[in-house]
C-alpha cells in the first residue's frame, strides 16, 4: 500500500513522493534513513526526510560532481573522500586510470551497509575495489592529522549544515584551512555546496564567500538533479589557479569509458566551468564568513 512522503522545501511548501515500497527505514545515531520505491524516481535514498540520490537522476548529480576536477587535474593518483555515503562518488573516481589509492570516509556506518544492501548499482562493486579504503570515522578527524602524502583531490559529499546535523562544523574557514593543508599544491578539493536559487543568492554567497578565505580559485557549478526540486551546486576550489579548460580536454576525456556515462562529457564541462551571468554577477556580492560561530542552510527564510 502505498503512502506520501512530504519533503519540506519552504514556508507553506513541501515536495510530495508517492512511496510504493520501504525497502529499508532506520534511525542511526545521526540520522534517520529510508530507502523506498517511488513512481517518479523508481528507488531513491532519503536522509531525514530529505531525498538524496535517486535511480533515475543520481548520475546527474555524482558525473558533474567528481569528473570536472579530476579532469582538470589531469593525473590525480590519490584521492579523498568525505562522505561514502552509497558508493556512486567511488564508481565514477575509479573510472579515472591514473587512480591508485582512494581513502572513503564516513561517519555513519549503517548508511554503507543499507545502501551496499539496498542500493548495489550505485557503487557497482566500488567497495570492494583494491584501490578502495573504506574507514569510518568523522572526516575532521581523518584532516586533522597530516597524510603520509599528499591528496591530489579531495571531495567533500557530506549532508547539508543544518542544526545537529553530522555535516554542520564541516562549512567553516577552519575546516576548509585544513583541507586546504592537506591537499598537493596542484590539487583540487571539490564541495557539494547546497542550492542556487537565482532570486537569493545569500546562502550561495555565504558558502562562496567562507571558500575564499582558504582557497585562491573558487569556482561555483550549477547542476540540475531533476529529484531535487531546484537548482543545485558543486564548487571547485584550489590553492593555485588552474586551466579549468585545459588544451587537452578531449584526450582527457577520452580516457573515461565515455559510453557509460549520462551527465559527462567535453562540452559538459565546458559548459560546466562556464558560470551563467546571474551566478558570476550574484557571487560577486561578498557574503557572510563562516568560522564556526553559526549554521547556514539551503532552505529560504531560515538562513543566516
Amino acid at each position: 500500500m502505498s503512502h506520501i512522503l512530504h519533503e519540506p522545501w519552504d514556508a507553506g511548501m513541501s515536495v510530495q513522493f508517492r512511496i510504493d515500497e520501504v525497502h529499508a527505514r532506520r534511525r542511526t545515531p545521526y540520522q534517520e534513513l529510508l530507502v523506498a520505491q517511488t513512481e517518479t524516481y523508481g528507488r531513491c535514498l532519503f536522509i531525514d526526510d530529505l531525498v538524496q540520490s535517486t535511480e533515475a537522476d543520481e548520475a546527474l548529480y555524482h558525473e558533474p560532481f567528481v569528473h570536472p576536477a579530476m579532469v582538470i587535474h589531469g593525473a590525480p593518483r590519490r584521492v579523498l573522500v568525505g562522505g561514502a555515503g552509497e558508493g556512486a562518488t567511488l564508481r565514477e573516481l575509479l573510472r579515472h586510470p591514473t587512480v591508485e589509492h582512494v581513502l572513503a570516509v564516513d561517519l555513519d556506518p549503517e548508511v554503507i551497509e543499507v545502501c551496499r544492501e539496498h542500493l548495489p548499482a550505485w557503487s557497482d562493486g566500488a567497495f570492494d575495489d583494491p584501490r578502495v579504503t573504506l574507514r569510518i570515522e568523522d572526516v575532521q578527524a581523518t584532516l586533522a592529522e597530516p597524510p603520509a602524502q599528499p591528496w591530489d583531490v579531495i571531495l567533500m559529499d557530506v549532508t547539508d549544515p543544518v542544526e545537529d546535523g553530522p555535516a554542520v562544523d564541516v562549512f567553516t574557514v577552519e575546516f576548509f584551512e585544513r583541507a586546504a593543508a592537506a591537499l598537493a599544491d596542484d590539487g583540487i578539493f571539490v564541495l557539494q555546496s547546497g542550492e542556487l536559487d537565482p532570486h537569493d543568492l545569500h546562502l550561495a554567497r555565504t558558502v562562496y564567500s567562507t571558500l575564499r578565505e582558504a582557497f585562491a580559485w573558487v569556482h561555483m557549478i550549477p547542476i540540475h538533479v531533476p529529484s531535487f526540486h531546484c537548482i543545485w551546486s558543486v564548487t571547485l576550489c584550489a590553492k593555485r589557479s588552474p586551466k579549468a579548460i585545459p588544451d587537452d580536454l578531449e584526450a582527457r576525456v577520452a580516457r573515461l569509458p565515455t559510453e557509460r556515462l549520462r551527465a559527462y562529457s567535453s562540452a559538459m564541462h565546458r559548459a560546466l566551468l562556464t558560470q551563467p551571468p546571474w551566478l558570476e554577477r550574484g557571487l560577486a556580492e561578498p557574503g557572510r564568513v563562516l568560522r564556526g560561530d553559526g549554521l547556514v542552510t539551503y532552505r529560504r527564510g531560515a538562513g543566516p
